[in-house]
């Protein structure tokens, strides 16, 4: 009997558990009827209508907004949505805080904002890393933030801004080093070159730049451990205690706009295209299709949820606009991430409410007959869904490692190459491809000693093969590298060796940094400072500083060869007071005070006694150098040794007095040779007259008795008689004539000029006139330039051109054409040469040297009649100008006389003398 008491006892209690199944069932079936009518029953909501302020203008970066409006998401949640676009002069947190719309994008500038106080809520972080950059030009050479020192950058303060400077906070550069100005959102003023660097965003203005054909270089902040959140959706404290429902709702709808946007990027571009403005900006459906391709990067739609945000990273960003002064550290953050309300809709609850009884009767029936299996199952299952758990998470970080890691190997600054144990290449970044100039499938059949400097390649061996050989695991060290077409670049190289699991070397990573600029600056500097070394040899100044606390001064080498000290001395100020010549201490100590005072800076004169007692003359120079509160702290300054100076000055004092001796003697020796030229120029004004009448009288009666005779003998002298008479004549003419030259030759000694304005072109023209007016048979052609305007003195200018034109005119007697030209031409020393040319007799230029003298002719009188003082007085006049005149001619074919005047140079009468 008793092995019957356990089998009635099982189907006991089978019958109990079926009794209690139906009642479960029954009661679950009376619920479900109660709740059905709820499920039918629906009522009709106006939508609500709520803003959008974008924080820029329409364009891919704002997709998922613009999905959720044109697919009726927003309205399936009850929303009526309107977007504005965003701007620089449209605050986006200003215009939420104050009402103008229920929600805003903007960027972890957001952060400031709440710390400071502001009840501002972050809903979802589109952007889980932020799409600013630093863009400059790729020819600029700047590729890390040390490259922007002394540069100027445009940059917008509430985008991105904040990042820039916690990017040089990283770095340790002091932002006051850079230019920093305000953004004009004109990517113009990089492409000309007006600015060095722009903020940029990644997924917009690169690819305007590459469209204006300019290749761009990005810096982000990412690569200098700066990773901000970026385009936060967010609101207010108020809008959300206003109506929760309501956020929840436009989050919801928001994350399924994006959703569609990236799964139908065409069909949104389309869209976009068509919004006001978009074309006009010069955005097409390539650069759009860019901006989305670049955007997946930065939003990770694959990878996490879109709109996920960490509180912990916020907590870190916080930390870090702590650490740059911007917010004061500590501060909570608590409320600044959005927590969805737990509640669900009555809709969703009805439905879930109805679902959930019909499922867990279901559940519950088959757990009364399989209770014990499903234990287990769901044991197994545990364990089964926590290891598919981990292998997911594992999976997801790494393929967004994979991400992170391609994305930085492909945006980083550094070139970054990875080659085999042997050198060669297996792949490059595009910055390792701009420093050495090949491309990546040329790379790939190089060896990295191909583009090793040959002075470089021993020690680059050297390190390689301690690394492979496990006694180094990574080194660094600068080097020379081979570019395409043989260039060389300095670079500064971090080699560093990937092993494997069991230790074996796989793969060699080199990192390298253009440092071709900072070794050129640096030999710059080096050449520098031997040149002031030089200088300051050769000057004989040194320098020094002196620490007002105490201590010693600091004397430059040269100092101490002044003072005649050991090199690298160190004297007090004490000592440096008693090296001053007794006569000049107290000058030295008060001087020395006003600047170390009152900040007076010195520049003084002293003769100091050296150590070794010698005497020694130096200028002192020092200036006063004050602390951040303006206290004068330390004084700087030089030395110069100007003992030879102060020699040569004494003797200029002495040579100057001798000098005006000199002068007083020669002064008085001129007196005297005044006084004698003022006798001789009376003598010679005596001698002028007795020419004039002594030998004109004796002259004048030759001639009127042979002109008598001839009148009145004429018959009777016979042929021979008339031919003497006409001999006598012509004497007596060609006498006066001379007396008259020499009469005009020496009037022009002793006259002064009298300066004025002459037309030499009017001069010729009435000159070369009085020649037609005496032989009106010639046929001449005279050609004389217009405006020939001179300063000078016009009397004697005249007598120039007449002699000058009167040549031509007789030497060109025996041509049936004669041709005279008369004008100027500018030098090639950029001096105006006047000219009087030809086409006459010419003369031989081996007698041009006796062209000028006083009765040299180089033609006979038969041929040519002449005194031989024309060009004597011609040259005389030139010179009393400030002139110089010149012949040049062939014999037979013509001369060209040519003179040049000194406007501004009168010429005294002795000058000619």
């Amino acid at each position: 009997m008793s092995s019957f008491i356990p089998f009635f006892s099982f189907f006991a209690v089978r019958r109990e558990w079926q009794a209690r199944g139906i009642a479960i069932l029954s009661a679950l079936a009376l619920m479900a009827a109660c709740a059905a009518p709820a499920f039918g029953a629906s009522r009709a909501v106006s939508p609500e209508r709520v803003t959008l302020q974008l924080k820029w203008l329409h364009q891919f970066q704002f997709a998922g907004y613009y999905a959720a409006q044109a697919k009726g998401f927003y309205r399936d949640e009850g929303l009526e949505v309107a977007i504005r676009e965003g701007g620089a002069d449209r605050p986006v947190i200003a215009g939420v805080l104050a009402g103008e719309t229920d929600f805003g994008i903007a960027d972890s500038d957001l952060l400031i904002a709440r710390m400071k106080g502001q009840p501002i809520v972050a809903l979802a972080a589109i952007f889980q890393h932020s799409p600013y950059i630093i863009m400059s030009r790729q020819d600029s050479n700047i590729r890390t933030p040390s490259d922007l020192i002394g540069k100027t950058v445009m940059l917008s303060e509430d985008q991105g801004g904040v990042q820039f400077r916690a990017m040089l906070k990283r770095e340790g550069i002091d932002p006051g080093l850079i230019n920093i100005i305000a953004q004009s959102w004109n990517l113009g003023d990089l492409v000309t070159g007006k600015v060095d660097a722009v903020s940029a965003y990644t997924t917009a203005e690169p690819a305007l730049m590459t469209a204006r054909g300019v290749v761009p270089a990005m810096m982000r902040g990412v690569d200098y451990g700066i990773d901000f959140y970026g385009d936060i959706l967010f609101t207010t404290e108020a809008k959300i205690a206003q109506n929760p429902e309501r956020n929840a709702a436009f989050l919801r709808a928001t994350r399924k706009g994006w959703d569609y946007a990236f799964s139908h990027e065409d069909e949104l571009i389309s869209l976009i295209l068509e919004m006001n403005g978009v074309r006009q900006r010069g955005l097409t459906r390539e650069t759009l299709r860019q901006e989305a391709k670049v955007m997946r990067s930065f939003v990770l739609p694959d990878v996490v949820e879109i709109g996920h945000m960490n509180p912990a990273r916020f907590d870190t960003i916080a930390r870090t606009l702590a650490t740059l002064g911007v917010v004061q550290p500590g501060l909570s953050l608590a409320g600044f991430v959005y927590e969805p309300p737990r509640a669900v809709s009555p809709r969703l609850l009805r439905w879930l409410t109805g679902a959930g009884f019909a499922v867990f009767a279901l559940l519950l029936l088959v757990l009364l007959w399989n209770m014990q299996i499903r234990r287990r199952v769901r044991e197994r299952t545990r364990q089964l869904q926590a290891e598919v758990n981990h292998r997911t998470e594992v999976q997801q970080q790494l393929k967004v490692s994979q991400e992170m890691t391609q994305l930085m190997f492909g945006t980083a600054a550094a070139g970054i190459a990875m080659t085999t144990p042997d050198g060669r290449f297996l792949m490059a970044n595009p910055a390792y491809h701009a420093t050495v100039g090949y491309t990546q499938a040329e790379l790939q059949a190089m060896d990295i000693r191909e583009l090793t400097h040959p002075e470089d390649r021993s020690r680059y061996d050297e390190m390689t093969s301690r690394m492979v050989a496990g006694e180094v695991d990574t080194f660094s060290h600068e080097m020379r590298c081979l570019k395409r077409g043989g260039s060389v670049v300095w670079v500064r190289i971090t080699v560093s060796m990937v092993r494997s699991a069991d230790g074996m070397p796989t793969h060699i990573i080199v990192v390298t940094e253009d440092i071709t600029q900072r070794r050129a600056t640096e030999e710059k500097l080096r050449q520098s400072e031997v040149l002031l070394e030089i200088a300051g040899r050769t000057a004989q100044i040194g320098g020094w500083m002196l620490d007002l606390s105490g201590g010693p001064m600091m004397w430059s080498d040269e100092v101490c060869k002044i003072y005649e000290v050991p090199m690298s001395s160190k004297p007090l100020l004490h000592d440096v007071v008693q090296y001053c010549s007794p006569e000049w201490r107290e000058n030295f100590t008060a001087a020395f005070e006003r600047c170390s005072r009152d900040g007076v800076p010195c520049d003084e004169e002293f003769e100091i006694i050296t150590a070794n007692g010698r005497r020694v003359w130096i200028r002192a120079i020092a200036e006063a150098l004050r602390n951040d509160s303006g206290e004068i702290t330390r004084m700087q300054g030089a030395c110069q040794d100007i003992t030879e100076r102060k020699q040569a000055e004494h003797s200029i004092v002495r040579l100057n007095a001798e000098l005006e001796n000199r002068v007083r003697r020669r002064t008085a020796r001129l007196e005297a040779v005044n006084k004698e030229l003022a006798s001789v120029n009376r003598e010679l004004e005596t001698f002028s007259y007795s020419v004039s009448h002594d030998l004109r009288s004796p002259l004048n009666t030759i001639d009127g008795f042979s002109v008598l005779l001839q009148r009145t003998s004429g018959g009777l002298v016979g042929e021979k008689g008339q031919h003497y008479l006409s001999r006598i004549r012509a004497g007596t003419r060609q006498m006066g004539d001379l007396i008259e030259g020499l009469l005009s030759l020496a009037k022009l000694s002793r006259d002064p000029l009298q300066f004025g304005p002459v037309n030499l072109a009017n001069i010729a023209r009435q000159a070369v006139q009085e020649c037609m007016d005496r032989e009106p048979g010639r046929e001449v052609n005279a050609c004389i330039q217009d405006n020939l305007n001179v300063q000078g003195d016009p009397r004697l200018l005249s007598v120039v051109i007449q002699n000058l034109v009167g040549n031509a005119w007789k030497f060109t007697s025996k041509r049936v054409v004669a041709q005279i030209d008369i004008g100027s031409e500018i030098a090639v020393n950029g001096e105006t040469v006047y000219f009087v040319k030809d086409n006459g007799a010419g003369f031989d230029m081996a007698y041009a040297d006796k062209l000028f003298i006083t009765f040299q002719r180089l033609h006979s009188p038969n041929d040519f009649a002449g005194s031989g003082i024309g060009l004597a007085t011609v040259q005389r006049i030139i010179a009393r100008h400030g002139g110089r005149v010149w012949a040049h001619a062939i014999e037979g074919q013509g001369a060209d006389f040519y003179f040049t005047l000194d406007e501004g140079k009168a010429g005294s009468p002795l000058d000619t003398l």
